[in-house]
């Protein structure tokens, strides 16, 4: 057990004037790290799953209560806290973003502190440092979803199990539960957690004998605030779901999204010079720590990747379920392996060229994220239409969610508007059901009286694969101004 310990873990054990240096260098990194996210806050235009959580959020209060017990509903506590933050602060983008850029910038110094008892100061500082530069963790840390939230509980969950395993007090078990607790219901598959927790509690390699007492009673104590969730949850388990909406991927294809996404971010700029060098670098750093004789250390951070990805892996085979940012609270015990790879290579001039190799990678794509839009750009086009559209003009939008991003970004009220018609309904055999006449009887009926229509196109596949209303309108209508943004565009017809 001896060979285990590592030996700046206790707290008293300090000089005071390296304690204020560290104290000193994480404050510097905290500062970076929150500067590095502010600055992202505006850079893209809010997505629907953003003005999603924003109207989950201010929904009467009989609905926001309610969805704690709604079954297939995902982040009901989340919905609550943002729903007090947004009376807090307004509803701007800027001030919608910054709740999540609290947590993300909390769990730096989170991550900073795990990492130097289960690690060392060292390791544990050039964890934090590529945490803080990437450009993953960045891009949810400007996103209006649990995505950086869900990280700090269970760092905080993870930093209180560890304590309490060495000083099994019962304070720290209580924030254990709580910070698992608080995850479970802010997102559905951080109940993946869990098992993770258990494993770090049996291979934790300082364990005091008298912790299990506390955590038998802290497992017990997990279950009860999960059995309304599990009613629910189980059945979905074991069900053949069918088409989910989430592509089918292999255990393989799983592991490389998650690696080329920790690694280079969203626009994965050199994704697979980064994906390729990170891996290597975090074998070797599991590599260092089992040669140091900290294999539970090194098999804890494997089982914090590992274990949730394969459930999730396991659950998907009865349809899939998978999506990268899912699983963004495992992110951590990723970066702590970079770091103790960094800290095992030999060489000073080699663990800075790595680390200075692996922070540029980040920078090349930090750089794109705030230059290049990469979510559909409805800020840009409900500025276009405002200065374009007259006040008589018809909006028709092709799906509903269009309808709600523009009103997101619009000052006055959308009147009039109207859904454009759904065409992809399907027989038995998949053949269509909605024919070209009868989209020409619904859109004559719905641009009666009027002389000018806009449609908002985006994502018209998910509506009208056929794009059998553009078609429509080119026959019917002269076009009069068309412009494309990403992922958004808008056409101005005149009819006759």
């Amino acid at each position: 057990m001896t060979a285990n310990v590592v030996s700046d873990c206790p707290d008293s054990d300090y000089r005071i004037s390296l304690s204020l240096r560290r104290s000193w260098r994480l404050l510097a990194l905290v500062g970076v790290t929150f500067v590095l996210r502010v600055v992202f806050l505006d850079a893209q235009s809010l997505w629907r799953d953003e003005v999603d959580a924003l109207n989950f959020a201010t929904a009467p209060w009989s609905e926001v209560w309610g969805n704690f017990l709604r079954p297939g509903w995902n982040g009901p506590l989340y919905f609550l806290l943002l729903r007090g933050w947004v009376a807090l602060t307004g509803r701007t983008a800027f001030a919608l973003r910054f709740f999540s850029l609290l947590w993300g910038v909390l769990a730096i110094p989170l991550m900073y502190a795990l990492g130097r008892r289960h690690l060392d100061a060292r390791t544990a500082r050039w964890a934090a440092v590529l945490a803080a530069f990437s450009p993953y963790l960045i891009w949810y840390s400007a996103e209006v979803k649990m995505y950086s939230w869900v990280p700090f509980l269970i760092l905080l969950a993870f930093y209180a199990l560890d304590r309490a395993c060495v000083t099994p007090r019962w304070g720290w078990w209580a924030l254990t539960v709580a910070g698992l607790s608080l995850a479970v219901y802010s997102h559905i598959l951080a109940t993946l957690s869990i098992p993770v927790a258990v494993l770090w509690f049996c291979l934790h390699p300082r364990r005091h004998p008298r912790a299990w007492v506390g955590a038998l009673a802290a497992l017990a104590a997990l279950t009860l605030p999960y059995l309304p969730l599990l009613a629910w949850q189980f059945p979905m388990v074991l069900a053949d779901r069918g088409v989910t909406g989430f592509p089918a991927l292999t255990f393989g294809q799983m592991a490389g999204s998650l690696l080329v996404g920790w690694s280079a971010g969203v626009p994965a700029m050199g994704g697979a010079v980064a994906s390729w060098g990170s891996a290597l670098l975090g074998v070797w750093g599991a590599w260092t720590l089992i040669r140091r004789r900290r294999w539970r250390t090194a098999a804890a951070l494997g089982a914090w990747i590992f274990a949730p990805l394969g459930l999730i892996w396991w659950v998907s085979l009865r349809g899939p379920l998978f999506t990268d940012r899912y699983l963004i609270w495992a992110a951590p015990a990723f970066y702590l392996l970079l770091g103790a790879g960094l800290a095992g290579l030999r060489g000073r001039w080699v663990r800075q060229g790595a680390l200075v190799a692996l922070i540029l990678i980040a920078g090349a794509n930090l750089s794109a994220q705030l230059l290049h839009p990469y979510k559909p750009q409805f800020r840009e086009a409900a500025a276009s239409l405002r200065l374009r559209r007259l006040p008589e003009d018809l909006l028709l939008f092709q799906i509903p969610y269009n309808r709600i991003m523009l009103d997101y970004y619009s000052p006055t009220p959308l009147e009039p508007w109207a859904d454009a018609p759904y065409t992809n309904f399907r027989d038995a055999e998949g053949r269509y059901t909605v024919t070209f006449e009868a989209v020409d009887a619904q859109l004559r009926a719905l641009t009666q009286g009027y002389q000018r229509v806009w449609l908002v196109y985006s994502e018209a596949t998910l509506w009208d694969e056929r794009e059998l209303v553009k078609a429509w309108l080119d026959i019917h209508g002269r076009l009069l101004y068309e412009q494309q943004f990403l992922m958004v565009s808008l056409a101005c017809y005149e009819l006759p």
